[in-house]
């Protein structure tokens, strides 16, 4: 048989010897027969490894003609797998969470586990988290009085719900000093100004003045004090309250006579104080009046409601009242009136006035002549100078507007010109911006707010143009 390779165990495994036929295989120095090497069968090529083979591990080639050992260093360089959910190889990268850190000093990384708060809005959702907070109670009932928290956590005050019971026993606090309710007390156990009635404790002195019926701060009567409902006011000088109506004092009577032929106070009157000290109680018919020539007083009898001369009798002779003038409301029937007397002025001066376009009042009672000026109503146009007014039925200027006169611009050539006059009826002219001359050209109006101006030759500097209207 042809034997290419042949392989014998040694001290340090198999190797192999023989090459071709009828060779001999030495084993370890000494020779031996094929046929003794090749004997039960027991040797099967596929469980060794040729010499020629070799590892390399980073670099480093071993060949497995012997046994080897490794030793992993502390480092990791580089990881290597690629099954599913395994490491491929390639760089470890470390990544920090939201709760780790991660922080490298020379050859040396360092990961830093963190604490993490959990801030709460409307409600606080963790998902996949646990989470507790201690709570205790302090109190008993069935309704919570108060929250607290505390370093550890939170306490909750309990409270008992109050009965219908207790509840009728209580004032609810919106009807403490509220209309319709009760009033409250202070700190002095009274009840306060403020929910008292103005007049009770408003009492407001001053001084007041019959003439005009109005209250005074002053008894100069200076300052004015301002009426208001509800409280009372005491004048100085007479002791005498008012009360306010709304738009005037009344005097407010204490129910005693004010004042009976000069007594005051609550007055009982006797004989001696109307003068009747010697009067006796004796009637008229049963007594005996003397009979008297004249009153022993004169006394004066005047008319009320005419024109006349009172006169004064004492009992002596008949007397006549001349009435020299009667009003007229009292005139009945058809008798005469003289109207040809003369009074040297008004009892009451009169206002005369007029109204309108123009305004004028004057006061006038008869004594003296009268003068007052006219003003007249203004019609909105503002004083000037206006080329167009427009005049109302009366002769009034309601409206007034100045024309647009002339319109000027400048030129460089042949040019069309639009302006604002309104009208053909114009005047050009144009002269050179340059030397100030004088320059005509073809001017066609193409209508009343425009214009064509042309030139037999070009233009050596800019035309001036101006546009006047004729119109008046």
């Amino acid at each position: 048989m042809d034997i290419k390779y042949a392989y014998y165990r040694s001290s340090v495994g198999y190797k192999i010897e023989g090459k071709t036929d009828n060779e001999i295989l030495t084993a370890g120095g000494g020779t031996r027969s094929i046929s003794t090497f090749w004997h039960d069968g027991n040797f099967n090529p596929l469980d060794y490894v040729p010499k020629t083979r070799t590892l390399t591990i980073n670099g480093t080639a071993y060949d497995l003609s012997a046994n080897r050992s490794f030793t992993t260093p502390d480092t990791i360089t580089r990881l290597k797998g690629g099954a599913s959910g395994s490491l491929v190889s390639g760089d470890v990268t470390l990544a920090a969470g939201s709760n780790m850190a991660i922080s490298q000093s020379g050859s040396t990384i360092t990961l830093s586990s963190t604490d993490t708060t959990y801030s709460a809005g409307n409600g606080l959702t963790l998902s996949g988290t646990t989470f507790s907070l201690p709570v205790t109670t302090s109190g008993s009932g069935n309704v919570v009085t108060g929250v607290v928290q505390t370093a550890n956590g939170i306490t909750v005050n309990l409270g008992s719900m109050p009965t219908s019971s207790d509840l009728a026993n209580y004032i609810p606090l919106s009807q403490k000093g509220a209309a319709n309710g009760v009033a409250g007390l202070d700190a002095s156990g009274l009840v306060p100004a403020s929910q008292l009635p103005s007049y009770v404790d408003d009492v407001l002195e001053g001084y007041y003045r019959s003439a005009d019926g109005k209250f005074y701060k002053e008894a100069s009567y200076t300052n004015l004090v301002a009426g208001e409902t509800g409280k009372i006011y005491v004048s100085l000088d007479t002791n005498k309250t008012y009360r306010w109506t709304g738009t005037t004092f009344v005097y407010i009577t204490s129910g005693a006579v004010d004042s009976v032929n000069g007594q005051t106070g609550v007055v009982v009157l006797n004989k001696s104080h109307v003068g009747l000290a010697n009067v006796d109680n004796t009637a008229d018919s049963a007594k005996s009046v003397l009979s008297a020539t004249k009153w022993t007083a004169a006394r004066t009898i005047s008319l009320s409601g005419v024109t006349a001369t009172a006169q004064t009798i004492d009992g002596s002779g008949n007397v006549a009242i001349p009435v020299t003038a009667v009003p007229a409301t009292l005139l009945t029937g058809t008798a005469a009136i003289n109207t040809t007397g003369s009074a040297a002025k008004l009892t009451t001066a009169r206002t005369i006035s007029a109204t309108g376009d123009g305004t004028w009042a004057v006061s006038f009672d008869g004594s003296a002549n009268a003068a007052s000026a006219l003003t007249l109503a203004a019609t909105g146009v503002a004083a000037g100078t206006y080329d167009q007014v427009t005049v109302d039925a009366k002769g009034r200027v309601v409206a007034g507007n100045n024309l647009v006169r002339s319109y000027t611009t400048s030129i460089s050539g042949t040019a069309t010109i639009g302006h604002n006059l309104g009208t053909r009826n114009v005047e050009v002219a144009m002269y050179d911006t340059v030397t100030f001359y004088k320059i005509d050209g073809r001017i066609k109006l193409t209508d009343p707010n425009k214009l064509d101006i042309e030139f037999d030759s070009n233009l050596p500097n800019p035309v001036s143009v101006t546009v006047t209207s004729k119109d008046l």
